[in-house]
């Protein structure tokens, strides 16, 4: 099992979610909340889905769905399968086209201890528009400074080079599993961060870092428990 969220490699997702930007105690206190988490499960699949299920080619009541998979990950991939069928699109894979350039882990520094990982794993192309799909399966929803700063690390991570004129798609997945539905927010949707409010997150985020970091050290060191994934690690999403 992976470790508590003790990376200095966090995924942008986590970042978004867990900063209050301007109040460095708040999201101290954010992130020390999931170090006893016993989550269970991986986002793994729902990623791997996103190509297929957005093709519209899975049916989103089909039975292959639920096999080995966890509740809330079958409801997200039910969710995107359902959004396939209702606006299909042609995906091509990163892995499957490595001369793109496009890779599905990429590294944004925040400082000499913290390195983002922005994750993505395909992309398509509608009206000329080569658009990149991203995803938030996490039940709560980002506040709209999270969705502004998540979109951000996105176009940085994904929208250079060649592909400097691509959009972001972000797929929004929150909610209770019952009721989850693929929520999508086009680049226009997207709130647009300024510098200044991007610094402040960053400001936030890694003074936060450091004091968990002093917070764990001083902590009595226990044996190891079977917990779940980190959310800090880029399998865990």
């Amino acid at each position: 099992m992976a470790k508590q969220i003790r990376s200095n490699s966090p995924l942008a997702l986590s970042v978004a979610s867990m900063t209050s930007p301007g109040n460095v105690q708040a999201t101290v206190d954010r992130i020390l909340e999931f170090d006893d988490a016993r989550i269970g499960f991986t986002h793994d699949k729902t990623w791997n889905s996103l190509p297929v299920a957005r093709r519209g080619v899975i049916k989103s009541d089909s039975e292959v769905v639920a096999l080995g998979t966890h509740p809330r990950v079958e409801n997200c991939v039910r969710a995107l399968c359902a959004l396939g069928e209702r606006d299909p699109v042609e995906t091509r894979k990163f892995a499957e086209y490595p001369a793109s350039g496009l890779r599905p882990l990429n590294d944004i520094d925040w400082g000499p201890n913290v390195t983002l990982k922005v994750k993505g794993v395909c992309w398509y192309v509608r009206d000329g528009q080569a658009t990149i799909p991203i995803l938030q399966p996490r039940k709560a929803p980002l506040s709209e400074g999270g969705l502004g700063l998540y979109g951000a690390l996105a176009r940085q991570a994904f929208c250079k080079g060649d592909w400097r004129r691509a959009a972001i798609e972000l797929i929004d997945l929150s909610g209770e599993d019952e009721n989850v539905v693929a929520q999508v927010f086009y680049d226009d949707d997207i709130p647009r961060l300024s510098e200044e409010q991007i610094a402040q997150y960053v400001l936030t985020f890694v003074e936060a870092k450091l004091q968990v970091d002093v917070v764990r050290a001083s902590r009595p060191k226990k044996p190891p428990k079977s917990q779940g994934p980190d959310l800090f690690d880029p399998k865990g999403i």
